[in-house]
């Protein structure tokens, strides 16, 4: 049993960042960001409890997920027009369901 699984069957809340799996590779980069934007981070990562690090990679994976999304809708929308509001609306209503 891990020990993120040990502390929620005690009841205890447990963060986001160790529920999440443990990446099987990891590169330590280097690079350069704007000091207040690094400082909001830095302090709403400590908030949630995570690392930079995890704070940053959770990032960027949501930014993957946005971009391939778009590209899905994009090439949707070029083959069968642009999604509608009615369209979107249904989409919404199945999804309450």
């Amino acid at each position: 049993m891990t020990k993120s699984a040990a502390i929620r069957m005690r009841g205890k809340r447990v963060s986001s960042a160790a529920r999440q799996p443990t990446p099987s590779r990891a590169k330590k980069i280097s690079i350069t960001v704007d000091e207040r934007i690094l400082r909001a981070v830095e302090r709403d990562a400590r908030r949630a409890g995570r690392t930079l690090s995890s704070h940053i990679t959770e990032a960027l994976s949501r930014d993957l997920r946005q971009q391939r999304l778009a590209a899905i809708v994009e090439r949707y929308e070029a083959e069968h027009g642009t999604i509608t509001d009615q369209e979107l609306a249904a989409v919404r209503a199945q999804w309450r369901d």
